[in-house]
């Protein structure tokens, strides 16, 4: 028995030490780089009943750091973005969140620099109306049934995907977009 307790020690140890290794909320994946997303101006007020179109990103900036401060980046590290994840949750304590979207768009963004886009689309009018947003309009009743309030506060959750020109996985940090969604009638 006293030779067990030492072996087990060391054991659980080395597994405590092995597990606790490397990884940070930046460091999550294969690339040199790593990205963050800025939103530099969008309107967060959306009248449902006068919205003609998709929700956009009036100024967006991503931008690519090197993970190691002391490495020089090449154009092996340039990053080409291509798949756009949006998961919406609610804000005001209610619990039916919009459907998530997930579209493919091309974005390339320079290692060791940044990227601007202008009135970039981060989701489709047709899901404007569906459940929750749905329950504002004033054909089905213009309150939220959770809350019974008139309108809903939501954030979308945005995170990029790509690879470097080298091939390496790579993503943004994801960033939180906050909305109040309400409808004025028509």
């Amino acid at each position: 028995m006293k030779r067990i307790t030492p072996v087990f020690v060391t054991l659980a140890l080395a597994l405590m030490v092995w597990s606790c290794g490397g990884n940070s909320t930046l460091d999550n994946t294969e690339a040199a780089v790593f990205l963050t997303v800025e939103i530099s101006e969008y309107n967060p007020d959306i009248d449902l009943c006068s919205q003609q179109g998709d929700i956009e990103i009036s100024g967006m900036d991503i931008t690519s750091e090197s993970k190691d401060a002391e490495a020089s980046l090449g154009a092996n590290q340039d990053v080409n973005l291509n798949r756009w994840v949006i998961k919406p949750y609610r804000t005001d304590g209610g619990s039916t969140a919009s459907p998530e979207w997930t579209y493919d768009s091309s974005v390339y963004v320079p290692a060791d620099g940044s990227t601007g886009l202008e009135n970039y689309k981060i989701y489709p009018f047709e899901f404007l109306k569906e459940v929750p947003l749905a329950y504002l309009l004033p054909n089905n009743g213009g309150f939220d049934p959770e809350t019974g309030n008139s309108n809903i506060r939501q954030s979308f959750e945005l995170q990029i995907f790509g690879q470097t020109v080298s091939g390496k996985n790579v993503s943004t940090v994801p960033v939180a977009i906050g909305f109040n969604f309400y409808c004025l009638g028509q």
